[in-house]
């Protein structure tokens, strides 16, 4: 697996790191070059007729904003992982082509 990624996505240098623990993976997505608000997001399972995940998030520190832990939450939702996610999320703009190309990039991360 490969766990980190330098790309350009909409003209702005994006660095995605991946890292894999025993209990946990740990992600970091910045557009700055540095840290952004770090989110615990935990899922688990939603015994009903529908089948479904429930995912329950928390800012540890930094910006406790609805548009940062939406992006994380959908970062989340799109990998296939049943560990927890520690994730560090600092973009430019959270908009959906941007949020969809960083879990294609993940995905394939994840993949190699």
């Amino acid at each position: 697996m490969k766990d980190h990624a330098c790309v350009d996505i909409h003209g702005h240098h994006t660095d995605i790191i991946l890292k894999v623990y025993s209990n946990r993976l740990l992600l970091i997505v910045t557009q700055f070059k540095k840290f952004g608000s770090l989110i615990s997001i935990n899922r688990g399972s939603l015994f009903n007729q529908y089948n479904n995940s429930i995912y329950s998030t928390k800012v540890l520190f930094g910006k406790d904003d609805v548009e940062v832990i939406a992006a994380a939450r959908f970062i989340t939702e799109q990998i296939n992982t049943d560990k927890p996610l520690l994730i560090s999320i600092s973009l430019k703009n959270y908009d959906s082509i941007i949020l969809k190309t960083i879990v294609t990039i993940i995905n394939d991360m994840i993949a190699q």
